[in-house]
């Protein structure tokens, strides 16, 4: 709720009247009606969320910076919800628990939570992962006992440093910007990703293979620790640079680098009290130095750096380009207003390498969907670490400022940001050796071997998606070219002397869309028994070679290899049908014999049994190979004759009700070839709990699945469904009533099906998100009457777009600000989407145009 600021007077004379570390605060949307306004104010706020179509910028202000505003000829309302909010989290802050203590906050790790995490990583993983010290903070500089060691966590393999010693690096740093939560926190998932995932995430295991990484988590602990006690705290706690109030003094961190400092008219403040103040003199911070130092070196009397992380390959001058055949990539982590920039931050020019910088910003924004531009656009800044590290070194530099939402809950972080910018930080780390070219190309995706173990001489099926249209157009375009070739290479990056490429055809026969499946076959004849590594690379029309991915499999030795029992059961009253599911990686499965847990038998391949009595029974499936080896599979199958409480597929069961300690059964029959499996209670009041397994009963101590937290609102999710019945169960912790239940999955197959996507996306004022559905096994084109089943929660109609977005790029627009103050838009629609390919990455976007009113897309489903 947003209230003109009529009162504002009084409401500066009382604020003005307090004791400094009194002083209120209010979170405020200004109207300004020149750009130039914004550059009168920028450097006396710690964040400005600006939105230049509107030309509104929301913002924390105190008593002075609410005056600064009104100055500046800004029309100035309080949003009284934000405030509240922002007032509720100091005072919890300031009560002394601490961060994780507020409800929806504990996600988010204090500075020695995170260096515990680090030294954690280092003792599991030592040959992945090391701690650096790269010296002290501010506070450590003055007293020994004091402060903080600023701390690297180094990560890579270093079993391949020998073969690859000139491995491209990657430098992160966060949390530079103290009361900025997120990147850190991010930061640190990205770094336990990246070690926990190696040798068995495929991306992962390359990257860490191939690459160098040098995460600065915490580089301005001194200050965190400040934003950690409840202080609205931005810059480092140096206290010597003039006469400021408790609530202060500092440096920004972020306006103190040597290069460029001081700048820009209004890119930094000179008054020691304000949050932009830039330091005394150019990289005078303890903080600062020690980024400096370790990442570009030591500065020598021939004007380059040296002994750093990146090398020292640009002259100072603004107008000299760095050669495009640099390596490795500087980011610096902010929040909370969802951009990616880059340099010049001090000059509306673009820099010398500006183009390249440019793709590659929209690539990344691809990914979280904020805003690519340079870092000048919106207002000058000058003394930022992104400016400095490029300039100095001209190493390719990027500020991503994460966030959807102010103050952001954990539920919200891990659900959006989180996801969604881990996605871009791979795909970062996946151009490291050409980071000025390989942008350019096509991006490659979904990247799957068939079979993942062979028997060494036999043959595997590697698949990707090779697809050039992944770019954020929201800001300017780039061009979008077709997919030419694409190649794949066994245990060799696409770069690496001696790389023999394969070549992979057009899975719909010919490369003529920007966004293409791809295949090859390939013989394992002269691997060695092991681990293998397949990377996939594309190029588009333009000739333009693009950001590889890659998969792993296994070579087996010559010896035979027993086969793998599987089967499904779906129940039907007492008959229960069997399908098997079974493999054999170096041969064919020879015979079946089935044992019904009753006394009776069969070899048949899928068979069906009708029991005499309802229960549940043991079924066991022993295969043999065309070699004689067998392997055996038991599960348990439930039969009744009376069906039971049975529920169908995206069809809630309302009105539940039960004591503490009651239990409701429910039984759902999931189809072969299902995904996004769920089930979810939610409404009424009460507390009821939700477990469920695959083929039996679930009990409180087994079960596939369970969630249980401290209300009606459950949710199990099934990564992966299995084909047979999924048994749930509602277990009262306390009483409950007025509770619905739902069980739901996707399904999918040739010439029509239904393709879901269930997570829920938070869509937020004035905010754009997609959710994507990849449609498969459908030939040839959509229908002209294609269904796109909605469901979207959202209290005014009125504010949403909704598109449906082809995998070609053709936007289908669905609704377009109707309704007015409505809620929901729950309905199907039809399009024609007869022109367009059926198979690929099909996206529902839903864009929020008004303020005040939020919501979620629940799901959405294509019929075909």
């Amino acid at each position: 709720m947003l209230s003109k600021l009529a009162v504002l007077p009084l409401v500066l004379a009382g604020a003005l009247s307090a004791p400094a570390q009194a002083e209120e605060t209010w979170f405020v949307t200004a109207s300004y009606e020149k750009p130039g306004q914004l550059q009168a104010i920028a450097s006396q706020f710690q964040h400005l969320i600006v939105d230049k179509n509107k030309r509104t910028v929301s913002v924390e202000a105190d008593a002075s910076t609410l005056s600064a505003l009104r100055a500046a000829g800004f029309d100035v309302r309080i949003d009284e919800e934000k405030t509240a909010k922002l007032r509720a989290y100091e005072s919890a802050l300031a009560a002394g628990g601490g961060l994780r203590s507020i409800p929806g906050y504990s996600c988010y790790r204090t500075v020695e939570e995170t260096q515990t995490t680090m030294n954690q990583l280092a003792t599991q993983k030592p040959n992945l992962a090391e701690v650096l010290d790269i010296g002290p903070s501010w506070e450590k500089t003055r007293n020994a006992n004091n402060g903080y060691t600023v701390k690297v966590l180094r990560l890579g393999n270093k079993a391949t440093d020998a073969a690859l010693p000139d491995k491209p690096a990657l430098v992160v740093m966060s949390g530079l910007h103290a009361r900025e939560y997120t990147p850190a926190e991010t930061m640190t998932r990205f770094g336990e990703w990246l070690v926990n995932g190696y040798g068995t995430d495929a991306e992962a295991t390359w990257l860490m293979d191939n690459f160098k990484f040098h995460l600065i988590l915490q580089a301005n602990p001194d200050g965190r620790k400040k934003a950690e006690a409840g202080s609205s705290w931005r810059k480092n706690t140096n206290n010597t640079n003039g006469s400021c109030s408790a609530s202060s003094y500092g440096t920004d961190l972020n306006r103190n680098f040597p290069f460029h400092w001081n700048s820009a008219p209004g890119g930094s403040s000179g008054d020691a009290c304000a949050e932009t103040y830039r330091g005394p003199v150019r990289g005078s911070e303890p903080e600062t130095q020690n980024i400096v130092r370790y990442v570009a070196g030591t500065l020598g009397s021939n004007g380059s750096y040296s002994g750093g992380v990146f090398a020292d390959r640009r002259s100072d001058a603004v107008s000299s380009a760095a050669p495009d055949d640099y390596k490795g990539v500087f980011m610096d982590i902010h929040s909370y207003a969802q951009l990616v920039l880059w340099p010049w931050g001090d000059t509306p020019t673009a820099a010398p390498n500006g183009t390249a910088l440019r793709t590659f910003g929209r690539r990344l924004a691809w990914f979280n969907n904020y805003t690519p531009q340079q870092s000048d656009e919106l207002y000058a800044t000058d003394g930022a670490s992104d400016d400095n590290m490029y300039g100095l070194l001209g190493v390719p530099a990027f500020t991503i400022e994460l966030g959807v939402a102010f103050f952001e809950s954990c539920t919200t972080f891990q659900n959006t940001t989180l996801p969604q910018n881990l996605g871009a930080l791979r795909y970062v780390a996946r151009n490291l050796q050409a980071p000025y070219k390989l942008p350019a190309g096509p991006d490659t995706t979904a990247v799957s071997v068939s079979p993942t173990s062979v028997a060494a001489g036999g043959q595997i099926t590697v698949t990707a998606t090779v697809d050039d249209s992944r770019f954020n157009q929201s800001n300017g375009s780039e061009t979008v070219q077709n997919i030419a070739s694409a190649a794949a290479y066994v245990d060799a990056t696409p770069w690496q002397a001696g790389a023999v490429p394969v070549a992979m055809a057009a899975s719909d026969g010919s490369f003529n869309a920007s966004s293409e499946g791809v295949r090859a076959t390939i013989s394992t004849s002269g691997l060695a028994p092991g681990v293998h590594t397949v990377f996939v690379q594309g190029t588009d029309a333009a000739g333009k070679p693009g950001t590889p991915n890659a998969v792993r499999f296994t070579v087996t030795g010559g010896a035979n290899q027993a086969p793998v029992a599987n089967f499904s059961a779906v129940a039907n009253g007492l008959t229960a049908s069997f399908t098997d599911t079974s493999t054999d990686s170096d041969g064919s499965i020879a015979s079946r014999a089935w044992n019904f847990g009753d006394g009776s038998t069969s070899t048949a391949t899928n068979p069906s049994k009708t029991y005499a009595a309802a229960g549940t029974y043991t079924v066991t499936l022993t295969v043999t190979d065309n070699a004689g080896a067998s392997n055996t599979k038991s599960s348990s199958v439930t039969v009744s004759s009376g069906g039971g409480n049975v529920l169908q597929n995206g069809v809630a069961v309302s009105g539940l009700a039960g004591a503490a300690g009651a239990s409701l059964s429910y039984t759902l029959v999931v189809p072969a070839g299902a995904s996004n499996l769920k089930f979810v209670t939610s409404g009424g009041s009460g507390d009821a709990d939700l477990y469920a397994r695959f083929g039996s009963a679930p009990t409180t101590t087994s079960y596939d699945c369970r969630s249980e937290g401290s209300s009606n609102a459950e949710t199990c999710t099934i990564a992966t469904a299995q084909a047979g019945t999924y048994y749930v169960l509602v277990k009262g912790y306390a009483a409950f009533s007025g509770l619905s239940l739902t069980g739901s999955y996707s399904t999918g197959g040739s010439g029509g099906g239904t393709f879901e996507n269930t997570t829920d996306f938070v869509i937020t004022d004035n905010a754009t998100i997609e959710s994507p559905v990849t449609v498969s096994g459908i030939a040839g084109n959509a229908p002209a009457t294609l269904k796109v089943d909605v469901a979207i929660n959202h209290s005014y109609q009125g504010d949403l777009k909704v598109d449906l977005v082809a995998p070609n790029g053709t936007v289908f627009n669905l609704w377009n600000r109707t309704g007015g103050g409505t809620d929901n838009i729950i309905q199907t629609f039809t399009v024609n989407a007869s022109a367009v390919t059926a198979n690929g990455v099909w996206k529902l976007r839903v864009n929020d145009n008004g303020n005040g009113d939020t919501g979620t897309l629940d799901r959405w489903a294509l019929r075909f």
